[in-house]
């Protein structure tokens, strides 16, 4: 597997699968798709599949409509405990991946950067949770998840809990030297990876 250019790093390709949430209301939008909107010509969740098949061999599809992503042509699984927002979303991913950890994120992030990615898989191994945090904001769905999280996350979900952040043992990034990414698309993308459509910025990861 090769990185994009970076090089002297764990191969984490076969040991992080992607898994990628497309079950949202969209409420900020109207109930307009997020995901299907166009950039440049090209859908916002097929803008990040060709991302993550630079990274990972292994990219599955969280979604009830089975029907709206096919065209991707990846695995796609619904929800094993619908209702249950964000939080059933990640727990269904991790449930139905091939390898102890999950790298999660939503369907409406056109302006992902494989350099953050991987900054965030290569520091993952051995822990629970890894997740972006920039100030006292965290990313948690631009982040990593063992498949030990998965008892927890039932727990919680058994006593009608949703909070992600409510059931692991976090290993937080910080970022209180930030460093800016650059992709080769554009200057102006470079700090966005973690921006969803109709959010704001959440800022850059520490170096």
């Amino acid at each position: 597997m090769v990185f994009r250019g970076l090089t002297g790093m764990r191969d984490y390709s076969s040991d992080i699968t992607a898994i990628l949430l497309a079950g949202g209301t969209s409420s900020r939008m109207g109930g307009q798709n997020k995901a299907l909107l166009e950039i440049d010509g090209k859908k916002i969740i097929q803008r990040e599949v060709e991302i993550l098949e630079g990274l990972f061999k292994e990219i599955i599809v969280i979604t009830n409509t089975f029907d709206q992503y096919v065209f991707l042509g990846k695995p796609m699984f619904a929800d094993v405990r619908p209702g249950y927002g964000s939080l059933g979303g990640l727990y269904t991913g991790l449930v139905n991946c091939s390898n102890e950890y999950g790298f999660v994120l939503p369907c409406d992030m056109p302006f992902l950067n494989d350099r953050v990615i991987n900054y965030v898989c290569q520091r993952s191994f051995g822990h629970d949770v890894t997740v972006p945090k920039i100030g006292v904001h965290y990313e948690p769905l631009h982040a990593v998840y063992s498949r030990r999280c998965v008892p927890h996350m039932e727990a919680l979900m058994s006593r009608g809990k949703l909070r992600i952040f409510d059931f692991a043992q976090l290993r937080l990034l910080s970022a209180s030297k930030p460093r800016k990414f650059r992709t080769e698309d554009s200057a102006r993308w470079a700090p966005q990876s973690g921006r969803a459509v109709g959010a704001p910025l959440w800022a850059l990861l520490g170096a």
